[in-house]
């Protein structure tokens, strides 16, 4: 688990960055499958109520609206407190 709550932390980092590149891009960096990159985008989506979106300007996912408030490190330190 706290393996993937770190991917997850690289993936928003990435994310904010502005430079996932494409899920086959991203799961290379990562060293991760295709399907991996995929369930981090649903967990980051889904269970978090971020929103996420591909931009070709970019050529990597960006956080929208209120989602780029949202600071996935300081989640993760006050669990650890």
């Amino acid at each position: 688990m706290e393996k993937y709550i770190t991917r997850l932390a690289v993936v928003d980092k990435m994310i904010r960055r502005k430079a996932t590149g494409s899920p086959k891009e991203l799961s290379q960096k990562l060293q991760i499958s295709e399907s991996t990159v995929f369930r981090l985008m649903r967990t980051l989506k889904a269970n978090m109520g971020l929103k996420i979106e591909w931009s070709a300007k970019h050529h990597s996912y960006v956080y929208t609206s209120d989602s780029q408030k949202f600071n996935l490190d300081r989640l993760i330190l006050s669990s650890e407190e």
